[in-house]
């Protein structure tokens, strides 16, 4: 059953890692890149459905698996947990909503109604929720097994969204720049005549 816990919380992190490197490979192939791709919605979607499955698979590894002692990962004796397990349990539960959240968002019906500037305002909230789980999986203990294929895998993850992320911020403002560059152009050559 752990290994079910960690695998699928793993799996949704890889799913993850793939929304958010969707966006700078559409840039550096020079394909288009919308506000909206269903390919990316898609993907979210199974990271949703991952990150479920995930939680209910933890709950059994690490309680009874009753929704009464759900609040026994974050509380105990009136306060709030503060420990490694009640950090990673706080960060995990973050991460929950945030998805469920995003998961809402992904209809063509949410983004008609919170027209393009809002609704892509609200699924920047993925970059937020990749930090939490890095977060959460660092309370986990991650790094006290460097040897593991999980804590490769995340490494491997965060390197390659991070770099990503780079590469795809630099083309962007390379090319709005060019189109800049060739607008003043343009006006110029039109205000000479």
């Amino acid at each position: 059953m752990r290994r079910l816990s960690t695998g699928t919380g793993y799996v949704a992190l890889a799913l993850l890692a793939l929304t958010l490197l969707i966006g700078p490979a559409n840039l550096l192939l020079r394909r288009r890149n919308p506000v909206s791709g269903y390919l990316r919605r898609d993907v979210g979607a199974w990271t949703a459905v991952a990150s479920v499955v995930h939680v209910i698979f933890s709950l059994k590894v690490h309680g009874s698996g009753q929704f009464r002692d759900f609040l026994d990962y974050f509380v105990a004796d009136g306060s709030a947990l503060r420990n490694s397990l009640g950090l990673g349990n706080w960060t995990g539960l973050a991460g929950l909503l945030i998805v469920a959240l995003l998961l809402a968002l992904s209809s063509d019906g949410a983004l008609r109604k919170l027209k393009a500037k809002n609704w892509k305002r609200l699924q920047r909230l993925n970059y937020a929720l990749f930090a939490l789980v890095v977060v959460h999986a660092f309370f986990y203990g991650v790094l006290l097994r460097l040897t593991s294929p999980y804590t490769i895998l995340l490494g491997i993850g965060v390197v390659a969204v991070v770099v990503g992320q780079g590469v795809g911020i630099w083309l962007y403002r390379r090319r709005s720049s060019r189109r800049a560059a060739e607008t003043a152009g343009t006006v110029g050559a039109e205000a000479a005549r």
